[in-house]
């Protein structure tokens, strides 16, 4: 697996930066103006995202991760700062269990390290015919109508999704900005691993970046506290009027937060 990337280096400490479900490495390049000043960023497209071709049905945690070290062992990179927002906080969540002595520390956006989701062989069946259902051979299509056929069985919110990932390049051509097969893998496979003993058998120190739960956060009190518990050594920082996406929602703050952690 060949994974797409973009790759500001300037001989800074490295910081890698993993984006979530039905999302790619562009969704950090705003950033990349203010935290280059302190870091070379890697940014990266996981496996059937963005660029990164799909391949396979493995879309487990333990599988992003997996190619994350690959791309790192190409690139010779030894020690890195790892950040990945939603879905992609799981990735390198798992990436520090698998690879402790290559992760300097790592930030977590918005995203919990319990199981999410129960699994079963009959689980696992099932998400695979769904994903079989909703495979497609290419992302542009002739209309919007055709888009939201395919993805309105998968998602409740399709109709925001026409909105937020489909870009028009002209009469009869809509492009996708995500494999509906793959979404559907990696929602269910990568939510079904509990990450707890990726911190409590780690020593790096461990950031948790937090949208605020009026707003529309992935993390519950219960989550938060389930860290806590079990990760005396985490630390929270709180955005407050931030939503889920809060790299993109208050970039100044997110930033701020980034540098002061990953730089004392």
């Amino acid at each position: 697996m060949i994974l797409h990337y973009k790759f500001y280096q300037s001989g800074k400490p490295v910081l890698v930066m993993v984006h979530g479900l039905l999302s790619s490495l562009e969704t950090f390049e705003p950033l990349v103006p203010e935290l280059q000043k302190h870091f070379d960023l890697l940014l990266v497209d996981q496996r059937g995202h963005g660029k990164s071709h799909p391949e396979g049905t493995d879309y487990s945690a333990d599988q992003m991760a997996r190619d994350l070290k690959r791309l790192f062992d190409s690139l010779h990179l030894q020690k890195v700062t790892l950040l990945g927002h939603s879905m992609g906080g799981r990735t390198v969540l798992r990436f520090g269990e698998l690879f402790p002595e290559m992760v300097e520390k790592l930030i977590v956006e918005d995203m919990g390290i319990h199981q999410r989701q129960p699994r079963s062989p009959e689980k696992d069946q099932e998400k695979l015919e769904m994903a079989r259902k909703a495979h497609v051979n290419s992302l542009f299509f002739k209309s919007k109508d055709d888009i939201f056929t395919i993805i309105s069985p998968l998602y409740s919110y399709a109709k925001d999704l026409l909105k937020t990932k489909v870009v028009e390049h002209g009469p009869e051509k809509y492009e996708l900005k995500f494999w509906p097969d793959v979404s559907v893998l990696y929602g269910y496979q990568g939510n079904t691993t509990d990450l707890t003993s990726a911190l409590t058998t780690t020593t790096f120190p461990v950031l948790f970046i937090v949208a605020d739960p009026e707003v529309g956060s992935a993390m519950t009190e219960k989550c938060i506290e389930h860290i806590k518990e079990s990760v005396p050594r985490a630390r929270f920082h709180f955005i407050p009027k931030s939503w889920h996406n809060i790299h993109k929602t208050h970039p100044r703050e997110f930033c701020e937060a980034v540098i002061e952690f990953a730089k004392n």
